[in-house]
């Protein structure tokens, strides 16, 4: 017993999904059992990703002309996604809804994801969980033209915006109420060791949150734990579907790009 709770705290290699995170998730059983849904996508394919088309489990959207990229010299699939060179041109990428947050279920959801990003620059990038309406048919971009703030829709995850571009800031949103970011600049948390340091271009960092069924969504940066949050329900979309989001946006007429290396979810329907 005393292994497995020092596994389960664990930050993991940098290159890999944290045990800190997964060490409680059930991973393919989920699947096999029918009791919930889990994916992981280290992007080894990209075909000829283009608007609307598939991109293993996501569906892409864009506005100007994407660029997706095997991002050479990696060890594993690794996307490469650059934007048109004109403001407000966006990329996201976007899966079915396959989570919900209720308090007190009993139904855990995890999510973590690996990247980095090609310039510390006048853009905006978020990646975690939203809502069905923020990512459709309509091309609705997930980051407002400015890139300063996202768009009014329930999401919980985690923002970089034009304002501090060498931060990212954990966040949630209920519909179109008031962004709350209970953790700013989490990768600048003492409680993250020593890797707290302010993010660098062209530097991967891991991400990642876990709801524990209960009242608490915990936050990690590079494996380590940031932060537990007791959710409030008045402001926290909870028992909202939302699916997995990985979406970025240009602030000036200039191409940027990210990279992301695997994206991994799940949650739990039933015990």
């Amino acid at each position: 017993m005393v292994f497995s709770e020092a596994f389960f705290s664990q930050a993991g290699e940098n290159a890999q999904p944290s045990p800190s995170i997964w060490g409680d998730c059930p991973g393919v059983r989920l699947r096999d059992e029918g009791t919930g849904f889990f994916f992981h996508e280290d992007f080894f394919s990209i075909g000829t990703a283009t608007d609307k088309a598939p991109l293993g489990p996501f569906s892409v959207e864009t506005t100007g002309t994407t660029v997706f990229t095997r991002k050479a010299g990696e060890i594993g699939g690794y996307l490469d996604i650059e934007t048109g060179a004109s403001d407000t041109n966006s990329c996201t990428l976007g899966t079915a809804t396959m989570a919900e947050i209720v308090l007190n279920s009993g139904n855990k959801v995890w999510f973590e994801a690996r990247l980095e990003l090609g310039a510390l620059a006048d853009q905006g990038v978020y990646i975690g969980l939203m809502e069905e309406t923020g990512f459709d048919a309509a091309d609705e971009d997930v980051l407002a033209d400015n890139c300063a703030s996202l768009v009014a829709e329930s999401l919980l995850g985690f923002q970089i915006l034009a304002g501090d571009t060498d931060a990212v800031d954990f966040v949630f949103k209920l519909d179109g109420g008031t962004a709350v970011v209970p953790l700013a600049d989490i990768n600048l948390s003492t409680n993250g060791g020593n890797t707290a340091a302010n993010l660098v271009a062209d530097t991967e960092f891991k991400i990642g949150l876990k709801f524990d069924g209960k009242e608490q969504i915990q936050v990690f940066y590079n494996g380590n734990k940031v932060l537990s949050y007791t959710i409030v329900a008045s402001t926290f979309p909870d028992n909202v579907k939302m699916g997995v989001v990985v979406a970025s946006k240009t602030g000036t007429d200039t191409a940027q790009s990210i990279a992301v290396d695997w994206v991994r979810a799940a949650y739990q329907v039933r015990r």
